[in-house]
């Protein structure tokens, strides 16, 4: 007979995440990661399997939890330029609370070279996010707020790179470039306007 879980799996996943988040994948020992869970070593790898396991559990979880609903606004059927604007401001403020920049930019930058799994998983969060930018420009074409001659996966891509650059200014404390900066941002997706 399987024994019962002591341990609501997923807020203990959950624990995973922000110990990843704030300390990279090389800087979680076990012994951190059985301390923070809360949980004994045999529950841990009979649940999640290694860290390694954990880990891109971890990173999925964030992507599903924490990525997608933030990104629900900008991905829904009728949104428009205003709600890309508005999540722009809304992701800007976010830096000055989420000091530790994003989970799987940090994993990317720290192990996408190596593993194959984190350089899957960057790559599910930037077709997610390009596909919501994406929806709100398709839409403003369709309204006719953006010329139609607009290349959207160009702007797309363009403003993924925005998105990234800002969780590298929010990490680093650069608030004053980061505030100048989305002045800027704000002026181009207004200027899209036709």
């Amino acid at each position: 007979m399987a024994r019962k879980k002591n341990f609501d799996p997923e807020a203990t996943l959950l624990l995973a995440v922000e110990l990843f988040w704030r300390k990279g994948y090389a800087n979680t020992s076990l012994n951190d990661l059985v301390e923070h869970l809360g949980i004994n070593r045999f529950s841990l790898y009979s649940t999640y399997g290694d860290k390694k396991s954990l880990y891109h559990q971890a990173l999925n979880y964030y992507i599903d939890n924490l990525s997608t609903p933030a990104l629900a606004q900008i991905l829904a059927e009728d949104a428009e330029l205003d709600d890309l604007l508005n999540y722009f401001k809304y992701f800007a403020k976010l830096q000055y609370s989420q000091t530790s920049g994003c989970f799987v930019q940090n994993a990317i930058l720290e192990l996408s070279l190596v593993d194959e799994t984190v350089s899957k998983v960057g790559n599910r969060l930037y077709s997610l996010i390009l596909k919501a930018i994406q929806n709100v420009l398709a839409n403003a074409q369709q309204q006719q707020q953006i010329a139609a001659d607009e290349d959207i996966v160009q702007i797309s891509h363009y403003l993924l790179l925005q998105i990234q650059g800002i969780r590298v200014l929010g990490k680093a404390k650069q608030y004053a470039v980061l505030e100048d900066a989305m002045k800027i941002i704000c002026l181009y997706i207004n200027n899209l306007r036709s």
